[in-house]
Parts: C-alpha cells; structure tokens; sequence
C-alpha cells in the first residue's frame, strides 16, 4: 500500500506492507517522516487509515512478463495480463522494472515501420527477432515443446545502424529507450545481467554494446550456455540450502562491434546457441536510422501484445504444428552436417514469426530473402563450428612451434628437457605421437574443452592412428636412461616395457619443412 503524507513542507510517499499499519508496528514508520512519535497521534492515524482502507479497491499486480498460467489458463502478461478473449482471467497491472505500457499511436507506428522497414531485409530480420521470444516462451510454458534461448549477436562498426536495429526489436515489445526499456548494456556483472532475464518467458532482451563486458574466454564462455539454457546456475543460501534457480525462456540480443564467438572458447555447443550476424547496413541509410529512432521513442509497445492476442486464438498446439512444418521445409535448404535438424528448429522459429506477423496485422514481410539470409548464415558458419578441422590446424601449428619439446629422429635428448611425445617424419607422412596428458593440455590451452569428442571427430577425418577398440596407440617414447624425463611428464619415472599410451595424430608431408 502507498502512504502520502505531509512532512517537512512536502509530500512524501512510501511504500509499506499492510502488516506495518497495526499500532504496535505504525511508530516505525516516524523514520520515515510520519509523525506518529506519541501514543494519541499513533490511535488518529491507526482509526483514520483503517476508513480509507475500506474505501480502496484491490488491484493485482505482476512483475514477471510472458507466458503464464492463471487460473489453469494460458495468459500473456505485457503491461496488463492479456488473455484468450472468450475466457475470465484476473486483471492484473505490471508493476516491474520496465516500461511495457504502450505510448503513442499505433497508427503512427506502423506508418513508421511501412516507410522505414519494411521491404529492407535486415530489419524485417530484426521483426522476426523481435517476434520469436512469443514463440519459444509458449510451447516451453505449455509443453508443448522445448526450446533453449534463442541468442543472436550482431556485429558491426558504430555507424552499421545495429543499435537502432536493437531499438526496433525492443520497441515492438516496450519502450526502446536503455535502462528503462528491454533495452540494456553489457555493463554489469554477469550475474546481474542474468538477473534481468528471470521471469521472462516471452519478450525479447536486449544487451548493448559486447565490448563493454570485460569477461574473460572461460567466463563469457560459460554466460553464453547458462542464457541459452534458460536457467541460472544452482547456488546454496547463506545456510547452505540450495536456492530456487530463476528461469527464463527467450530471446536474446546482444550487439558488438566484435564477434562474441571469436572471445568464447572454441566449443562447437557454443556455435548452435548463438548466431552471428554480421551486415554493412541495418537501416537503409543515416537519415533512415534518424527518423526510427525519432519515432520509436514516441511510438512502441504496440505489436507484441496483439501477436499475442492472435496466438492465444491459434493456441499452442497450432504454434508448435507451424514450427515443425517450417523446420521440415528449412532442413531442405541447409547444408548437410550434424547439427542440420537443431539449426533448422531456431530458424523455424524465426521463420514462424514471420507467418504469425503477416496473420496478426495482415502485412506481407520478405520471407524468402530473410530465409536466404539465414542460410547465407549458416554456410559462413559452417567453417567456424566445426572444431575437429580447426583444432588439426592448429596443432600442426603447435606443434612446430615447439619442437624441441618432442622426440626426433636422429636428435639427442638431454636431461633437463622436457619430453612430450615422439613425432616420426617421411616425405610422404609425419606422425605425432603425444602423450595424453600434454595433449590434454594443448586442448585446454588452445581454448578447446571436450578431449574424447575432439580425439573422435579427428577418427572420422583420418587423421588418427589408433589400435583396435581404443582411441590410442602405443610408442616408446623413453628408453630406460630416460627415466627423469618420464618422471617429470607422467609422475612415473618406470620403464614401460610395451610403450606408453599416445594419441597418434598424422599429417600429410613434413611438417617442418616450410617451418623456417
């Protein structure tokens, strides 16, 4: 309940629960400014709110936005709680962080979008973005799917136009403007910009500007899996009780003028959660980005809370029917790799906002180039997420760069170096054998996290050599005078009478040839 009252020339008002309004707690409120320090001033405002609680109607409030359930029905919470029109819901105003109550007029609005969007690929493709978060936050809240957060970095120089892009997202959700829209920075911890996403189940976050964040590889790594997976990491109360984890299902946008995955770690999971785009122009010039952002400051809020509307009449069972049908058709268009049928589903997601936009406000967007876009995407990201090729480079590469660190033929070993395998050179072939444990090492140094999934890619490439039913091979890597050097590499300083465990990696030529 809010408390004005009169205290030094000025009104104040607070915020109080309705347990602080008995006598016996009603004098704490004198640190507030209320003067109720004597026992008859405490009895007069005690009897006075008591008749002006009487006369106040209640009203619901929330502070969670997206989908939900209210009385066993699904519901839509924007600024006021949205529902199927032929059902009785309970009204509710959003009393959060954000401004979600739609300004201006939505004529104006889509005279904007008609004269400065659409017909422009790249910002019908910041709609779909904008658009999707309705998407995956009802089929996860309804079960009737499961989908991870839709993230998606766009990259590009200040004068690209990817701010003002952002803003237009943001704007068909609530106010645009950062900080007090769904439009914010990377300046925070990483906890607390996860915070900001709890209890989002449907409406599209932003995240500004990438380079602000000063995280380092294994952190931001680590940010990308626990936004994508909808879920902040498990953590124990001050008493050692594990905490409710908060939630969220979305999407997520963050801008840059560098590539978010080339600071990740090189992980192939990281490459089918996040999506990176990278365009010269996202708005048709510098006068076209003026006149959006003019207008979006004026006008928003106007197009997510009547997609909505529409969805709750198609229902979720529908939806879901129109992700799989557009996966199918998608699946076609993409290049072949393993990760065809997960990236098929986020773009069926993108692309099924386009169908539920074009149903709601019977407006026609480009849906064949958007599609075209995201499969440009794809083939540019092919290269990038296929770890096992890059990993192979760049041990070669590796590898050359310390030599001395490996066994050669005709080279003599000396007692302080330190040995991490053999490597066998022909005209034709050169082959490393690498103790386990260094290789282990030079995957985590070079940024790589899965050793078995790497060593099992590079089986299927042919560029392993291995015995039966294992991943490794035996060599003699020390002779029995070597026993210092085994011990300060393995811990063992025995003699290994059938040859130590390696990964044996091959490359075509000589390796060393062209190295100096």
């Amino acid at each position: 309940m809010e408390l004005i009252f009169w205290c030094f020339d000025k009104w104040i008002t607070i915020t109080v629960n309705r347990g602080e309004l008995v006598k016996r707690n009603l004098r704490k409120l004198a640190s507030k400014g209320l003067d109720v320090l004597e026992d008859n001033q405490v009895n007069e405002v005690a009897a006075f709110l008591s008749k002006q609680e009487k006369l106040l109607k209640p009203m619901n409030v929330h502070n969670e936005i997206g989908w939900d359930y209210l009385e066993g029905q699904l519901v839509y919470k924007h600024h006021k709680i949205i529902h199927k029109k032929s059902t009785e819901t309970i009204e509710s105003k959003y009393s959060g962080v954000y401004h979600l109550e739609p300004q201006g007029d939505p004529y104006d609005f889509f005279n904007l979008f008609l004269k400065e969007v659409r017909g422009y690929v790249p910002l019908e493709l910041m709609l779909c973005i904008g658009i999707s978060p309705l998407v995956i936050g009802m089929l996860n809240r309804s079960k009737e799917g499961s989908f991870d957060s839709l993230l998606v970095h766009i990259v590009g120089p200040s004068t690209t136009g990817k701010t003002t892009a952002a803003m237009f997202g943001a704007a068909l959700v609530g106010s645009p403007k950062v900080d007090e829209g769904l439009l914010q920075t990377y300046n925070g911890t990483k906890n607390a910009m996860a915070s900001k996403l709890a209890g989002n189940h449907g409406a599209l976050m932003v995240l500004d500007e990438s380079t602000m964040n000063l995280m380092d590889t294994q952190s931001l790594s680590s940010f990308i899996y626990e936004l994508a997976q909808n879920s902040e990491k498990s953590r124990l109360s001050k008493d050692s009780e594990l905490k409710n984890s908060k939630t969220w299902s979305t999407t997520i946008l963050s801008t840059g003028e560098s590539s978010i995955l080339k600071k990740a770690n090189n992980n192939e999971g990281l490459r089918v959660r996040l999506f990176e785009f990278s365009i010269d122009k996202w708005t048709q010039s510098a006068e076209s980005a003026d006149k959006l952002k003019r207008g979006l400051h004026h006008n928003y809020g106007h197009v997510v809370p009547k997609v909505a509307e529409k969805m709750l009449e198609i229902g979720p069972e529908e939806i879901f029917n129109m992700v799989e049908s557009n996966k199918e058709y998608i699946k076609e268009l993409l290049p072949d790799s393993r990760f065809r049928a997960r990236v098929a589903m986020k773009f069926s997601v993108l692309i099924t906002a386009i169908d539920l936009f074009e149903i709601t406000f019977n407006l026609k967007l480009s849906r064949e180039e958007i599609l075209d876009m995201l499969i440009e995407q794809e083939h540019q990201s092919m290269d990038e997420r296929d770890m096992a090729p890059k990993f192979y480079v760049q041990l070669k590469q590796y590898i050359t760069r310390y030599r001395k660190n490996f066994k050669l033929p005709n080279q003599d070993v000396n007692n302080h170096q330190e040995i991490w395998g053999k490597i066998e050179v022909s005209e034709n072939e050169t082959r490393c054998y690498i103790l386990p444990v260094i290789f282990k090492n030079i995957v985590k140094e070079l940024g790589f996290s899965d050793t078995e999934v790497l060593i099992s890619e590079l089986k299927k490439m042919g560029v392993t050599q291995y015995e039966k039913a294992k991943n490794k091979k035996r060599k003699f890597i020390f002779t029995k005078e070597e026993s210092k050097q085994r011990e300060k590499v393995l811990g063992n300083p025995n003699y290994a009478r059938n040859g130590d465990y390696t990964y044996c990696i091959k490359y075509d030529g000589d390796i060393f040839k062209d190295s100096f």
